[in-house]
């Protein structure tokens, strides 16, 4: 994979039209608990592709 060295002021346009060409893959997983017990749990996986 090769690794592409681009300048610090892109336009919010590049940046979707970067996203929307090569995709990308957003993997967060969250959990709250309080003393021990767990309250909430969330797993989400976006793939935009």
């Amino acid at each position: 994979m090769a690794v592409e060295k681009t300048n610090s002021s892109s336009s919010l346009a590049e940046v979707i039209d970067r996203i929307l060409d090569k995709g990308i893959v957003v993997d967060a997983w969250v959990r709250v608990s309080l003393v021990g017990i767990e309250l909430l749990a969330v797993e989400a996986r976006i793939v935009i592709a």
